[in-house]
């Protein structure tokens, strides 16, 4: 008898071996794709919960902001536990991502308490870090929606806001063209932002309204500039300042 006359008794003594491996796999690849959209999902509901409850706060509404808060304390408790106990994949790329879940768990519960003894303000100052946190956590996982797009254009609004605290003299042509390229920057930063409101639970037509009245004001920056007008220019980037922030808390908290 031949070796290969032995191959099909192999084979039959080693496929439940094979069998359990592949149920074994599925099970882990189950897993991990539970632990993914875990993590995901409670990213992206934290927040929308966030901005429920800092919007409530400036608005001084405090049952509804303590509603938000206790939805989005008991959200991220069973995010936070889920991912740290069976961290997903994408995970190995934080720096310290246990810790990280941990540091906004005990911040949120600190914002809660701070809640529940009446101080707004101070569950206001413990829920401000959170923002730039989940930010950064979302861009290290690879992911990117409407409050990381607010933010990005934010920043464009920032590089152009140098014209404010140090008043250009726009009779040099050469400040006239970093004023018109750093705002063709912001409003082309603020439009990508439009697929994502469109998504968005507040609605896209709200985030139309803010934004063209940013546009507007955008506008007004080539009338000061074809005016040669510092004091107009001054004005229209207050505005633009301000209409930024309620935008960026309007739909980021």
């Amino acid at each position: 008898m031949t070796i290969w006359a032995k191959v099909p008794d192999v084979t039959m003594f080693f496929r439940p071996l094979l069998l359990l491996a592949a149920l074994g796999l599925a099970f882990a690849t189950a897993a991990e794709a539970r632990t993914t959209d875990l993590l995901v999902r409670g990213l992206t509901e934290a927040q929308a919960l966030y901005r429920t409850t800092t919007t409530s706060l400036r608005a001084n509404r405090p049952a509804e902001a303590e509603a938000a808060l206790k939805a989005l304390v008991a959200l991220w408790d069973e995010t936070a536990s889920a991912t740290i106990a069976a961290p997903p994949a994408m995970a190995a790329r934080v720096n310290l991502f246990a810790e990280q879940m941990e540091g906004g768990r005990a911040r949120l519960k600190r914002a809660a308490e701070a809640l529940s003894q009446g101080r707004a303000d101070g569950a206001l100052d413990e829920l401000a870090p959170l923002k730039r946190d989940w930010i950064t956590l979302k861009l290290s996982l690879g992911l990117y929606g409407l409050v990381e797009c607010l933010d990005e254009s934010t920043q464009a609004l920032d590089a152009l806001m140098t014209h404010k605290r140090q008043a250009p003299d726009l009779t040099r042509a050469e400040a006239r063209v970093d004023i018109i390229a750093r705002t063709a920057v912001y409003r082309y930063a603020l439009r990508r932002c439009e697929p994502f409101a469109a998504a968005d639970v507040v609605g896209d037509g709200d985030f139309r309204r803010q934004a063209e009245a940013i546009g507007a004001a955008l506008d007004v920056i080539d009338s000061a500039i074809r005016l040669r007008d510092p004091a107009l220019l001054d004005r229209v980037l207050t505005d633009l300042k301000t209409f930024d922030a309620q935008l960026t808390q309007r739909f980021g908290g």
